[in-house]
């Protein structure tokens, strides 16, 4: 689309007779139904798809989507993308569910199907993706449309998953209290007091002794690892998109210093923090 800054979106428009399938990895991927029905196959087992339907296709996961008569609608986001209207919804203190789309990038609750469980919210999506897909198909040169529709669907996506891990919880009360923490540490990562492993063992009621492996059990990765590469994405978002100084960021993202940001991002992103911004700018 030339001459229109996309942030690396892309939407497609696809009409399925047979079968496709979508693998994402550095973009989380959403598939709206248009029309049509057939069956979406996901960790060996099959499911039906509907008219109306959005389904998330998560990072590295593999989904195939087989139909005689379907028209999709394709919507990709790069992370970055996700990163970027989290870190300025922090910033104006609004859409308090977009805290929580860094579960939807990392499959914390992923599940194959329709994401909505709010019709109004269905019906809603609806337009918007159709809004979306249409201002590509024009090439209209108004990318700040594109780009609030998507922050909107991506707020209700955040939505619904919340409130359907909510009606689970008796379920699994497991993966909803790593939910909630994990939203707990998103909302307080820039406070270290909040995030220290004994406060946050005892503001959920957890031994701090079994916390480290409770986290771990539940995704796959230690707790300060997690923190750490949480911190580190918020650098790149800052780096990739404003001006702020590194010993600011380093300041406002708890690293000790510049110097010792730097070197964690050299050690875990294999360039320097300037490198990064200049590769990226």
């Amino acid at each position: 689309m030339k001459g229109l800054h996309l942030e690396g979106i892309e939407v497609k428009e696809i009409k399925l007779k047979g079968e496709i399938t979508f693998k994402t990895i550095s973009f989380l991927s959403f598939v709206y139904i248009v029309q049509g029905a057939g069956k979406l196959l996901y960790d060996e087992r099959y499911i039906d798809f509907t008219e109306g339907k959005l389904v998330i296709i998560p990072q590295q996961e593999s989904y195939r989507f087989e139909s005689e008569n379907a028209d999709l609608i394709t919507i990709e986001c790069p992370i970055e993308f996700i990163d970027k209207i989290r870190l300025e919804a922090d910033r104006i203190e609004s859409c308090e569910n977009l805290y929580k789309l860094q579960y939807i990038s990392n499959n914390y609750h992923a599940r194959a199907g329709c994401v909505f469980r709010n019709k109004n919210d269905e019906d809603f999506a609806k337009v918007i993706i159709q809004q979306i897909a249409n201002e590509f198909r024009n090439r209209v040169e108004d990318y700040l449309i594109i780009r609030n529709c998507i922050s909107i669907l991506l707020n209700l996506i955040a939505r619904n998953i919340i409130q359907s891990e909510t009606s689970d919880l008796q379920k699994n009360k497991k993966a909803f209290s790593i939910m909630k923490i994990i939203t707990y540490i998103q909302q307080n990562i820039k406070d270290r007091d909040k995030t220290g492993i004994q406060t946050i063992a005892e503001h959920f009621g957890i031994s701090g002794n079994y916390f480290g492996e409770y986290f771990k059990q539940q995704t796959g990765v230690s707790y300060q690892d997690y923190v750490l590469d949480y911190r580190l994405k918020l650098v790149e978002t800052y780096l990739k998109y404003s001006s702020i100084r590194l010993s600011e960021i380093a300041y406002e993202l708890q690293f000790s210093d510049e110097s010792h940001l730097s070197k964690l991002f050299k050690k875990y992103r294999g360039i320097t923090p300037g490198e990064f911004r200049k590769k990226n700018k």
